[in-house]
């Protein structure tokens, strides 16, 4: 299994940037057209591009699910997410890692930790209210929001600077 680098992941993730929000979309952006994703298409393609597997070896598409609402249902995100990818405390995450957040009442909302342009951590995510796949800084009101975070199983460990 090939060993990918937070940064590596983070450069593959900014190439979704301006991707539009398409709920249970699962298209890049291209010269084709807009593509269309949600928050978890978005970390789906992204571990695709970059050959990101579960445990067993296998395209976390393999496993991909599509059959849910824009409000999932009470911890099937959360189930979903650690049969395929490490947790990790809060105080541990690093650059490329995957962090889940609630943003109403249970946790529904997925991004990518990035180091910001500006400095700082930064999130890299579709934004529904964006409309489109978008990196921003972890405001404090993100940061209220955080309720887990995850390691893909094949990323290499890099502290945050």
């Amino acid at each position: 299994m090939a060993r990918v680098s937070s940064s590596q992941i983070v450069v593959q993730a900014r190439t979704w940037l301006g991707t539009r929000y398409h709920h249970q979309g699962r298209l890049k952006k291209s010269a084709a057209g807009p593509g269309g994703v949600d928050c978890i298409g978005l970390i789906v393609g992204v571990a695709d591009e970059l050959g990101l597997q579960d445990g067993a070896g296998n395209p976390l598409s393999r496993a991909d699910e599509t059959d849910y609402s824009m409000y999932p249902e009470r911890g099937r995100l959360v189930g979903c997410i650690e049969k395929y990818l490490r947790p990790i405390p809060l105080d541990k995450m690093s650059e490329g890692d995957v962090l889940l957040f609630r943003t109403f009442k249970d946790p529904q909302h997925v991004a990518l930790l990035s180091i910001y342009p500006t400095g700082g951590l930064g999130l890299i995510h579709c934004n529904s209210s964006a409309g489109r796949v978008v990196e921003q800084p972890l405001s404090d009101t993100w940061r209220r929001m955080l309720t887990h975070a995850y390691r893909f199983k094949n990323k290499q460990l890099q502290s945050l600077k």
